[in-house]
């Protein structure tokens, strides 16, 4: 069954109303045309490479804004529209200029990502029905599919919260391979807290505080019986059945075309 649903067209004014309105846009980059099945497939395809891109940059970067990075690289070049929202208010590459929120980020796509890095975080995955679509199993994954961890003992205690993301790059019958970010220490309380009172801000890439870093590699290994074991490709570290504990989701397409 494809995961790309049937777009709705809606007027913006009604057909007897000639009167023209003149709107302000920032745009960041240029929408040209809209998601389609072959796009996704381009994306899916394109999501290794991009991931590699992002980690040999130089650039540091938390879990969700890895994610962010690979979405928003690619959409960009193909001229593709991005909308998503963290709760709060919602971010389009083509925007209603507003100086409250456009003002401080220069208009071209590393713009738009950082303006979205700075208050996006892992919980805003977890927004199926907006930001992304829910997956029923691992058989579903597929590269640029998203796993939230939301189900081990630190999610249960904030009420089964993502508190980290991790980007699929590719998938067989027997091995998930993932790349993503991560935070340092400096992203948890007292240290946020302080930082907010001397005027920086962990989640901001431009900052020196920010709590992002250098982009890493693993995978999952199915050992039978639906168990899926878990090696980070940089630490070395393993996790026995570790991806019971993600919720799988994949980024909701044809809601960016609206």
């Amino acid at each position: 069954m494809s995961r790309f649903g049937d777009v709705i067209w809606a007027p913006l004014t009604r057909v007897e109303d000639e009167s023209p309105h003149t709107c302000k846009l920032k745009v960041y980059w240029k929408t040209v045309k809209k998601w389609t099945p072959d796009d996704v497939q381009a994306y899916q395809a394109a999501v290794p490479q991009l991931a590699e891109t992002a980690r040999v940059s130089g650039r540091r970067f938390t879990c969700e804004d890895f994610a962010l990075e690979v979405l928003c690289q690619f959409a960009s070049k193909h001229g593709l529209p991005v909308k998503l929202t963290d709760g709060v208010r919602e971010y389009r590459n083509m925007d209603i200029y507003d100086p409250d929120y456009h003002e401080n980020y220069p208009q071209n796509p590393r713009g738009f990502i950082t303006m979205m890095m700075v208050s996006f975080g892992a919980p805003d995955i977890q927004r199926s029905g907006s930001n992304t679509v829910r997956l029923s199993g691992p058989s579903d994954l597929l590269p640029g599919d998203l796993l939230a961890l939301a189900l081990d003992a630190k999610g249960q205690a904030s009420g089964f919260r993502a508190h980290h993301i991790q980007v699929v790059v590719k998938k067989t019958d027997s091995q998930i391979a993932i790349a993503q970010g991560n935070s340092d220490w400096t992203i948890h309380n007292p240290i946020t807290w302080f930082n907010k009172i001397m005027g920086r801000n962990s989640a901001d890439p431009n900052q020196n505080s920010y709590a992002g870093t250098a982009p890493e590699t693993g995978q999952f290994t199915s050992t039978g019986e639906s168990r899926w074991d878990y090696q980070n490709n940089n630490s070395g570290s393993t996790r026995t059945d570790f991806l019971k504990y993600f919720e799988l989701f994949s980024w909701n397409f044809p809601e960016f075309n609206n």
